[in-house]
C-alpha cells in the first residue's frame, strides 16, 4: 500500500485525553500496559517481556508515521501527560483497520470509547476514507461494546481468523465491526 493521500493530526483533543504522537521517551508508560498479561490477553500482539521490546515497537511507530503505514496516538491524561494506552490506525485500500490497547488501571471508565470516538469521527471526515474497520476477539466483550460506541457496527463473525499469542498458536475467532461510506 502506498502512503494515504490524507495525513493524520499528531494531537487529537478529547474531554479527558490527549492522543498525542509516540515518543522514544515513552518506552517506560508502554511497557507499564504493553507487559500486563491481563491486557495483553486477548491481543494480536505478544505481551512484552522486556522494556526494549517496548522501544521497538516506538521505533515501529515512528516508522509507520515516517512511511504512512500506520498511525499511533498515546492515550494521555492531563494534567500529568502519564500514557495509559494507544490507539492506531492502519490504512488499507480506501479505508483503515482501527486498533487500542488500554492500561488496566483505566479500565472501566470509558476512555477507549472516548479515543475511539474522536478518532473515527476525525476519519469519517476525511472523503478519501470510504472504510473503518475493526476485530476483536470473540471472547472480548468489552471491546465489542467500544466498537459499537465509536460508531462501527457488527458485520460477522470471522471463523479462525488469527492466533492470539498471549493465548497460543491455534487461531481464534474475531467479530469484525465496520463503518462504510455510503454514496449520498
Amino acid at each position: 500500500m502506498t502512503r494515504p493521500p490524507w495525513t493524520p493530526p499528531e494531537t487529537i483533543e478529547t474531554p479527558r485525553l490527549r492522543l498525542r504522537r509516540p515518543r522514544s521517551d515513552d518506552a517506560e508508560a508502554v511497557f507499564a500496559y504493553a507487559s500486563d498479561p491481563v491486557v495483553t490477553r486477548l491481543m494480536d500482539w505478544p505481551t512484552h517481556l522486556s522494556i526494549e521490546t517496548s522501544r521497538r515497537f516506538l521505533a515501529y511507530c515512528e516508522t509507520g508515521w515516517e512511511t504512512g503505514t500506520e498511525f499511533t496516538w498515546l492515550l494521555t491524561l492531563p494534567p500529568s501527560g502519564r500514557a495509559v494506552g494507544a490507539i492506531a490506525c492502519r490504512p488499507k485500500e480506501r479505508g483503515v483497520e482501527l486498533g487500542y490497547v488500554l492500561h488496566r488501571d483505566v479500565h472501566g471508565r470509558g476512555l477507549a470509547t472516548e479515543a475511539s470516538r474522536a478518532v473515527v469521527g476525525w476519519l469519517k471526515a476525511v472523503p478519501d476514507v470510504v472504510r473503518i474497520e475493526a476485530t476483536c476477539d470473540v471472547e472480548n466483550e468489552a471491546s465489542a461494546r467500544v466498537l459499537e460506541k465509536a460508531g462501527l457496527a457488527r458485520e460477522r463473525l470471522l471463523p479462525a481468523y488469527g492466533a492470539r499469542p498471549n493465548l497460543g498458536p491455534e487461531p481464534r475467532g474475531a467479530l469484525l465491526f465496520a463503518w462504510t461510506r455510503t454514496a449520498d
